[in-house]
């Protein structure tokens, strides 16, 4: 049953929407009406293609794992999902029907990375304190550097694995590297070699943190490597 919901106008500039398909954006904000007051639905793929996109000749399936791949929707149990920071921006009507879905095990805060804007990322983009009731980011939740790392990573068919790249990234500590990381990223997205052929040569992101490629950005590593099987990665 879809719902009423409301939308920000620092939606449409914020940095994490931007960087969506524009179908896909609008994806997002329908989900948010399949969402209950918890924000929780089932997942129906087809369902959604059929109910928002009729005419439209669009992959559903990719757009969703899209909005998946970015964090925006978490998948659970058998055939749900939540947004995870649905109920910091959206205001619900006291009558609506309680949420008959089950509840994530493990529900995630919203994410807070190195800029003020990351809080509010599922839903409104750079915003503050408003008359909607938001309030600012309070500094008590520790900083995600890897959603940081994710977030800036660019979109290409080798953008995989983010469970086993966000593990790799706990396991080896890179936190205390994600500065030199992420300024080595930023650079490399604007080099030849990640923007030629459309990006044909970005490496998957797990390749790039096992093989920390970043520590040869000051002797003028490219970042371009062949992987053992002697492929570009």
């Amino acid at each position: 049953m879809a719902r009423i919901r409301t939308i920000k106008p620092e939606f449409f500039s914020s940095e994490d929407i931007v960087g969506l398909a524009p179908l896909t954006r609008l994806l997002y904000i329908a989900i948010w009406c399949e969402a209950d007051k918890e924000g929780r639905l089932v997942w129906k793929p087809l369902t959604f293609k059929f109910r928002y996109f009729p005419a439209d000749d669009c992959d559903i399936k990719a757009m969703c794992a899209e909005l998946v791949d970015r964090g925006l929707i978490e998948l659970y149990g058998e055939g749900y999902a939540f947004i995870p920071t649905f109920k910091a921006h959206q205001h619900i009507n006291p009558r609506e029907t309680p949420s008959q879905l089950p509840e994530p095990k493990t529900t995630r805060q919203a994410r807070v990375g190195t800029r003020q804007a990351r809080s509010n990322h599922a839903q409104g983009g750079r915003e503050g304190k408003g008359r909607e009731g938001d309030t600012p980011e309070t500094g008590e939740k520790p900083q995600d550097l890897f959603a940081e790392f994710w977030t800036e990573w660019p979109a290409s068919e080798r953008k995989q694995a983010k469970g086993k790249c966000e593990e790799a990234w706990g396991k080896s500590g890179f936190d205390k590297h994600a500065e030199s990381i992420m300024a080595h990223v930023k650079q490399m997205k604007t080099s030849e070699s990640w923007t030629k052929k459309g990006g044909e040569f970005i490496p998957a992101p797990m390749v790039y943190l096992n093989q920390r490629r970043w520590e040869g950005a000051e002797s003028g590593a490219s970042g371009l490597q062949t992987s053992s099987l002697g492929h570009y990665v």
